[in-house]
């Protein structure tokens, strides 16, 4: 069983917004000095989709939401009689709606394999993704890692018809925004998709403003409609939830060196190489600060015992899958420039993916926290698999190459003379 995260209690508290966003929503809409209390807090803090999701399905088995949070500050056991913490039926309950968003998500990832290249692409994709051991991890907790990895994988999904269907394409970035706002990123690259159209002959200012209002009206509309707190004082409400997520930020920081001196990372080159120890080469973190170590470590020694726990994660296995990213990374580039218009403008804007998610999570980041790599996986997962099936086709080649290559060894060293040699 994946051992156990605060954070989940604070999910499983806030899905009472299900029922209020059901019932009475405007009264989840912001005031002004009302960022008091900490449900108030929480909905201008955190993106919603993940307790909503949490919500709906208590709902289905008339299970109640938490009566109270978790008190980071407490002890277990003050938090278990204050009834923080979830039983062992609801625990499970909100991982198994979290983890049903696992298997459509390997189903599109499928169907990106196919677009880009062939089904091999997309087998390859689905099993290398579905045996990620962060991904095993981290999506199957009732956190807001399972709603985000499946927004960034429809969002993917999304830019293959983005500019046929805009409209499709602004939902698929406001699910993963409001999966974690972290996601914005993937708006500007929505926006691109939408406006670039293949057939040069149908392409026209009036259908390139027809697609972009249809996409942002529905990133607007599906981000209005779930954050009830904008709709008084949207302007004012947005300003607050931006000062407040700074806020959280800077004393995450400030805890973070009191608590790991010199583990915050201040420059863009210790950022890049963290995020690339995280995505190819560290084994899985059960959590960021070791509060409640005594009372998890039980679980996390027997998670440990999954042979799939640490799959791919280490010193040999992180350089192959690095060499082969890099390499996807190179075919992407090579093909895009002698494919037609449709293959070559999906490639490009997957790579635009890949740069803008690496350089959003490292200029916005500056904690070692594992969690926040996830979003990468699932395009680094598409250009390894990419590398994989480069490999694959050229093979015959490639052996061709080096059978001729130590031949041709062999003779200079038959007939070089002694000095050469030496």
């Amino acid at each position: 069983m994946v051992p156990f995260h605060p954070d989940e209690s604070t999910q499983l508290y806030m899905s009472a917004d299900f029922e209020q966003i059901m019932t009475k929503p405007w009264q989840m809409a912001w005031e002004e000095n009302d960022s008091a209390s900490s449900i108030t807090r929480y909905r201008l803090l955190d993106a919603p989709l993940t307790r909503y999701l949490l919500g709906f399905g208590r709902t289905l088995f008339s299970l109640p939401a938490l009566p109270s949070d978790w008190d980071w500050s407490a002890s277990w056991e003050e938090n278990h009689s204050n009834g923080a913490l979830p039983s062992d039926r609801t625990l499970l309950l909100g991982r198994l709606i979290i983890a049903s968003l696992f298997p459509l998500g390997l189903f599109l990832l499928y169907r990106i394999g196919i677009a880009i290249d062939s089904r091999w692409l997309g087998i390859f994709t689905v099993l290398l993704f579905s045996s990620n051991a962060l991904v095993l991890l981290h999506t199957r907790r009732a956190m807001a890692e399972g709603a985000l990895v499946f927004g960034v994988i429809l969002t993917l999904y999304a830019l293959i018809f983005a500019d046929k269907r805009p409209l499709l394409a602004g939902l698929a970035v406001a699910i993963a925004f409001n999966a974690k706002q972290s996601a914005v990123v993937l708006l500007p690259i929505g926006l691109l998709a939408v406006c670039w159209i293949p057939e040069k002959k149908i392409r026209n200012i009036s259908l390139l403003a027809g697609n972009s209002a249809k996409y942002l009206a529905g990133f607007i509309l599906l981000t209005a409609l779930l954050n009830p707190f904008l709709w008084r004082h949207p302007i004012s409400a947005s300003q607050e939830a931006l000062q407040l997520r700074q806020g959280l930020l800077e004393r995450q920081v400030a805890d973070y060196e009191h608590l790991a001196p010199g583990q915050v990372l201040n420059s863009p080159a210790e950022r890049s190489a963290v995020l690339i120890a995280q995505l190819f080469f560290t084994p899985p973190f059960f959590s960021e600060v070791g509060n409640y170590r005594d009372y998890t470590e039980a679980a996390e020694r027997l998670y440990r015992l999954s042979p799939d726990h640490q799959l791919w994660r280490n010193s040999i296995s992180g350089v192959v899958l690095f060499g082969l990213a890099i390499l996807g990374v190179v075919e992407a580039v090579r093909v895009s420039f002698q494919s037609g218009n449709a293959k070559r403008r999906l490639l490009l804007l997957y790579l635009f993916t890949l740069l803008a998610l690496a350089v959003g999570i490292i200029a916005m980041i500056p904690l070692p926290w594992q969690r926040y790599s996830i979003p990468l996986i699932p395009i680094t997962t598409i250009f390894i698999c990419l590398g994989i099936v480069w490999l694959i086709k050229n093979s015959r080649r490639i052996y061709s190459h080096g059978r001729i290559s130590a031949r041709l060894s062999q003779v200079l060293t038959q007939f070089a003379p002694d000095s050469w040699m030496s």
